[in-house]
């Protein structure tokens, strides 16, 4: 057992319940606040919490929001959330795929800094303090100047190396968002190793954009938690090669290690709210994926083992190295 920050306070992690991996209350860009007229506060409260309460109907316990500064992270509203919510929501410090301008300043120990202080401390002040680091690595990772001091590959490396030493420093797991089909999570694996990391607490997200199943039990083989939280739409075809890959971790023996999520938002400014009801947003992997799963083979025990406890074994395992589990 260990203790996880979650936005309404600390929890055991044996509270958690089911979790969807990698989801977001909103989205957008960092400082997007600041514009007038872009955010409907009210509404994106309402929205998140009829999310929220609506995932919880159909067996949702929380999810973990992987949205970090500079993705359009709003401390505000998780404050309102919480205070009407009793799901468990775990809000990210870290980086995603556009490095800050200001971190090509500082050196790798310089950024674990900052993430370590939003993990013990509290984010922008607040009393809610981060329980993951999340980390992004996308088509930046094929971006290469020879002329250039600094490259979006080095940087991108460089902010791999400060979660790891601020995951081990503060008892975190890392999350990441990953270009699956150009199997990113590999060379993240192997900077994690070499910083000594406990790939237990770590999970290689987006990895349902590939069916490549020799690269998925690959990162599993590794130790890592493989991250399938892109599901979509509800397409017959769609939901049935998404379920597939889970289906097929599942039968390999890796079924501790898969998480399952949706990377969708009911408030983000990115579909500025495309459709008219988000609340359904949180639904589809318990309403589609795993009816089609236990239809076709798994049983109830592996889907816990993906809602349950492969998220909490990644906050156990990281709580172990830094000697707080």
């Amino acid at each position: 057992m260990s203790i996880v920050q979650t936005i309404r306070g600390p929890i055991d992690s044996s509270e958690l319940g089911r979790i969807l991996s990698h989801e977001h209350v909103t989205n957008g860009m960092g400082g997007m606040e600041h514009i007038p007229g872009l955010l409907d506060r009210d509404a994106m409260i309402d929205r998140c919490v009829r999310a929220l309460d609506r995932a919880k109907t159909v067996g949702i316990d929380g999810i973990l929001d992987v949205t970090p500064l500079d993705l359009g992270r709003q401390v505000w509203l998780f404050e309102a959330v919480a205070e009407r919510t009793t799901s468990n929501v775990v809000a990210a410090t870290g980086t995603y795929r556009w490095v800050p301008p200001y971190f090509y300043q500082w050196d790798v120990d310089e950024i674990a800094e900052y993430y370590l202080r939003e993990i013990e401390d509290g984010i922008e002040g607040s009393r809610i303090r981060a329980g993951i680091i999340k980390l992004a690595w996308d088509i930046e990772y094929q971006l290469h100047d020879p002329n250039a001091r600094v490259t979006p590959r080095g940087m991108l490396e460089r902010t791999a190396r400060a979660a790891a030493r601020a995951a081990k420093a503060g008892g975190v797991p890392i999350t990441c968002h990953t270009r699956a089909v150009d199997e990113l999570g590999t060379p993240l694996l192997d900077i994690f190793d070499e910083e000594g990391l406990d790939l237990r607490a770590v999970t290689i997200g987006h990895s349902n954009d590939t069916d490549n199943l020799d690269y998925l039990t690959g990162l599993a083989r590794r130790g890592a938690n493989v991250g399938l939280d892109r599901f979509m739409n509800g397409d017959e075809a769609y939901v049935a090669q998404r379920s597939g890959i889970a289906l097929a971790l599942v039968q390999a023996g890796y079924a501790e290690q898969v998480s399952l999520g949706h990377d969708a938002s009911p408030a983000g400014l990115w579909g500025r709210w495309a459709t008219e009801d988000t609340s359904a947003c949180w639904t589809r992997v318990p309403e589609l994926e795993v009816p089609w799963l236990l239809a076709h083979g798994a049983t109830e025990a592996d889907v816990d083992a993906m809602l349950r406890g492969s998220i909490r074994a990644t906050f156990e395992a990281a709580a172990k190295m830094a000697g707080k589990a």
